[in-house]
């Protein structure tokens, strides 16, 4: 079902792609139609820009040709390269129309047209200097008198011609030119440096009479009339020769400013011609791209209405099967937290089934491992003495399976808690590998400890403890044919806690690469030599100590070679201790205290741990009285003085829990004072709490030693 829910949020994802995708590429081809349509106008626009290019360098050359300022000089170079550039544009746009039309034949009339106004220019510069030059032999302004001059006077007789002449000459350097320096500056094409003025005036002849008496020279050089007749000759083949350079100039100039005018026509027909093909072309393509964009734009906006109507029905389509899968999914939702609370439930029963067998199965061991221990002190032959180590070993292994079993199920439930009391780990290591002892040597085998030094104490709990060393050495001793079993324990310091290392070592079948890599499974067992000899066992062993290290916040390693045998390290942090802190030891193991004058009050309805009591405290001379339920159990508190209460949980009328309630709310002081230890099979740390909240002074698990209740007892009767 979660697969399907993401397949359909995928397709739904992926047609809004689409849809999104469509709607751009629509909207672009909507876009490209309206620059289509707004660019038609263009080609019309560029042929005006050029016309108003080709006007503006007309304008500019007259105005140049008029006065020969270089800067309308410079606008009509610019107004020209602009017209080029017009020109290019034009061809540009109309060639995908019209390959053809002006390709080349209006760049060659500029150019042409360019070279003529050149031509046109030196050609009026001349005639308009033949003008100057022939303007200023009529008159040339004399502007310094200081220069020196010559005066010669001729006199003709009568009838004759007079003729004075000046002459005055002026040298000089460089100088900034005028109008007449820059034409001839033109023709010539450099400065000049010295300048000669001359003034000839002629005049008719007047009668001698009438003129002064002056002093007359003598002419040595020349006549007179021969004088005369060469000047006026000169003078007339002078001016024959302007006026004939001034004809040709002129005619010369019509002829450019006509080729001009043909120029111009030819660049504008060209520029109407190709006006008129754009035209052409515009109206065609414009009417053609209209039609094309309408078309676009229409089967866009159907292709947007369409592909959303679809969008839309996909989308519908698909939110009804997602509305469907999360209402299935709802549905598998509310059966799978319904199963998982039923799991947890079961999980639940399980767990107090487990811990009601649990004080079941400890009921009957308390009686068989505390009669054995009894009869252990009863002074038994060799032979009986190894009957009864058979039976106590046996006792003890089917303990440690009753507490593997429920401590698997407490840790599965998270329900496991961990005591932190003050022990001595060495003492807790003898009394482990004395447990197997009788075992160890029904099979013949050998046993090394190398423990640590007495007088160390560590707070933890001593009995998690116990358990992983009795689930090691028991998996040792069960996997070991012949040879020995090496175990060894030290103290390694840690950053703030002390780290206990045991190692686990026998010489064993040992386990392959494969096994290893599953020896803390659960329910995993090994065969021994051959595959028809198998090692009796739950396995759950292994698994319950690799989870009870682990919770203790220490690791497990294991380290195995076939045929060689295995070794298990544990390494758990624990807090130093201190000496003064453990409890005070009132008895060696064996020992018997002395009680007398005690008065023990013993509530519990199973007749034989009832028997065990009895043959317990029977030898330590003190007082005991013996009840079935917690209402007479009370009653006799009551009535009567106890040192100490020894009670089950489980009675009838009145459970133990009840009874410690009842007693703490008795109106005397003394007897709500009184100290009630709960003797209990349930191990569980619900029990325990409840036993805490009603006030229990101290509990016992069954089964238990003869030692552990006298220590119990010793911390509430001096």
């Amino acid at each position: 079902m979660p697969f399907l829910a993401v397949s359909l949020l995928v397709m739904m994802v992926a047609v809004a792609v689409i849809a999104l995708l469509i709607r751009e590429k629509q909207k672009d081809e909507i876009s490209t139609a309206l620059a289509i349509l707004k660019d038609s106008r263009q080609p019309v626009t560029q042929v005006e820009n050029t016309l108003a290019a080709l006007f503006m360098a007309e304008n500019e050359f007259k105005e140049y040709t008029l006065g020969y300022d270089k800067v309308h000089f410079d606008n009509y170079r610019n107004q020209v390269a602009l017209l080029i550039s017009h020109l290019d544009t034009l061809q540009s746009m109309i060639a995908p129309f019209n390959p053809e039309a002006g390709k080349t034949e209006a760049r060659k009339i500029i150019d042409e047209r360019d070279r003529e106004a050149g031509s046109y220019i030196r050609l009026k510069r001349l005639a308009d200097s033949l003008m100057i030059i022939t303007a200023a032999i009529e008159s040339v302004p004399f502007e310094s008198p200081d220069e020196p001059l010559t005066v010669k006077k001729f006199t003709a007789r009568a009838g004759g011609l007079d003729i004075d002449t000046i002459d005055f000459s002026q040298t000089t350097g460089w100088r900034k030119k005028g109008l007449l320096g820059k034409i001839k500056t033109f023709l010539v094409g450099e400065e000049e440096q010295q300048t000669i003025n001359t003034k000839v005036v002629v005049k008719q002849g007047e009668n001698p009479s009438t003129q002064t008496n002056e002093a007359e020279e003598p002419d040595t050089t020349f006549s007179l009339h021969r004088f005369a007749d060469d000047i006026i000759s000169r003078s007339n083949s002078y001016y024959q020769t302007q006026l004939r350079r001034q004809l040709q100039r002129r005619n010369e100039l019509r002829q450019s400013e006509l080729k001009l005018v043909k120029l111009n026509n030819a660049l504008m027909a060209e520029i109407r011609e190709i006006l008129f093909a754009l035209k052409e072309t515009a109206v065609v393509n414009e009417n053609v791209f209209r039609d094309q964009s309408a078309r676009t734009i229409t089967r866009s906006a159907g292709i947007l209405h369409t592909s959303m109507i679809v969008s839309v029905f996909v989308a519908f389509l698909l939110a009804l099967a997602l509305a469907w899968m999360l209402r299935e999914n709802h549905r598998y939702q509310v059966k799978l937290v319904a199963s998982k609370q039923k799991a947890i439930e079961e999980a639940e029963e399980k767990r107090r089934f487990l811990a009601y067998m649990s004080h079941e199965f400890r009921t009957p061991l308390s009686s068989v491992i505390g009669f054995t221990e009894q009869l252990e002190q009863s002074g038994l032959n060799s032979e009986q003495t190894e009957y009864l180590a058979g039976i106590l070993s046996s006792s003890e292994i089917l303990l440690t399976t009753v507490n593997d079993i429920l401590d698997l199920s407490k840790l599965e439930a998270g329900k496991m808690t961990f005591l932190n009391n003050p022990f001595r780990p060495e003492e807790t290591i003898r009394q482990s590998v004395r447990s197997f002892e009788s075992m160890i040597r029904e099979k013949k085998l050998r046993i090394k400890v190398s423990s640590i030094k007495h007088g160390k104490v560590l707070m933890g709990d001593e009995i998690r403890l116990r358990q992983v060393l009795n689930n090691l050495i028991s998996n040792a001793v069960k996997y070991t044919i012949k040879g020995t079993i090496t175990l060894d324990a030290s103290l390694l310091p840690g950053n703030e806690k002390t780290i206990l290392e045991i190692s686990v070592r026998d010489t064993g079948i040992g386990m392959t690469s494969g096994q290893l890599a599953t020896v803390f499974d659960e329910y995993a067992r090994f065969n021994t030599e051959n595959s028809s000899r198998w090692v009796i066992g739950t396995g759950l062993g292994l698994p319950v100590t690799k989870k009870l290290v682990e919770e203790m916040g220490g690791r497990i390693e294991v380290k195995s070679e076939m045929g060689q045998g295995s070794v298990f390290i544990v390494r758990i942090p624990y807090e130093p201790g201190e000496a003064g802190s453990l409890p005070a030891r009132v008895f060696d193991f064996g020992t018997v205290i002395q009680m007398p004058e005690t008065r023990i009050l013993i509530a519990d309805d199973d007749y034989f741990n009832v028997l065990l009591l009895k043959t317990i405290f029977k030898r330590t001379g003190a007082k005991t009285d013996f009840t079935d339920n917690g209402e007479d159990a009370l009653d006799k508190i009551v009535s009567d003085r106890y040192d100490i209460v020894l009670s089950d949980m489980y009675m009838p009328r009145m459970d133990g829990l009840e009874l410690a309630r009842r007693i703490r709310t008795l109106p005397d002081p003394e007897k709500s004072a009184t100290p009630l230890v709960m003797i209990t099979g349930n191990v569980s740390p619900e029990a325990t709490e409840q036993m805490k909240d009603a006030g229990v002074s101290d509990y016992l698990y069954k089964p238990f030693q003869q030692k552990e209740l006298f220590e119990l007892i010793g911390k509430y009767i001096s």
